[in-house]
């Protein structure tokens, strides 16, 4: 059996649709370069990539966020995480968060509308917004080692068949 090796376009658009897609797209990726180790000028860009999405009628995405930034993903992750180089300053990860929160909120609704496939939902909530769906189970002690008992008194707490030294000193 031969294998096809002809590539298929896994956006389901007419080819009219698609061309509208690219060009609305595409003015994102035409922004001129703003200067990222600016705070302001990075909060000013987020402000134009959502007011811009908003009016084309495109869904924002962490994608279109770091694109509209000029950066790529992980840069933007290493910024959600401060995780930046030494000029950027402090605020960065706040200004980035913000925005994440604002699209995770507006996912989160649509999903909520049942307007998103909800594993959809679920990729983006676990890949791009942080979220889990484990179970943390944290164990405690219930007699921390400060609490010392007497060979006696731990004699008294266990089966009676189970040999305990009760010789033992603190010698």
């Amino acid at each position: 059996m031969m294998a096809n090796n002809e590539l298929k376009n896994p956006i389901k658009e007419s080819k009219s649709e698609l061309s509208a897609r690219i060009k609305r797209l595409k003015v994102i990726y035409d922004w001129p370069k703003i200067d990222i180790d600016d705070d302001k000028q990075v909060e000013d860009r987020i402000n134009q990539y959502f007011n811009y999405v908003a009016e084309a009628g495109i869904k924002p995405s962490v994608e279109g966020l770091a694109l509209a930034l000029g950066i790529s993903r992980k840069t933007l992750w290493d910024w959600d995480n401060e995780r930046r180089r030494a000029q950027v300053s402090s605020s960065r990860a706040d200004i980035i968060k913000k925005a994440k929160d604002f699209i995770a909120f507006l996912i989160n609704d649509a999903a909520l509308d049942n307007k998103i496939y909800p594993a959809t939902w679920i990729f983006y909530a676990k890949n791009y917004f942080g979220m889990t769906d484990k179970q943390e189970i944290e164990v405690k002690a219930a007699n921390p080692l400060g609490d010392t008992l007497s060979p006696e008194e731990i004699a008294k707490q266990i089966p009676q068949d189970i040999p305990v030294d009760t010789d033992w000193t603190d010698e």
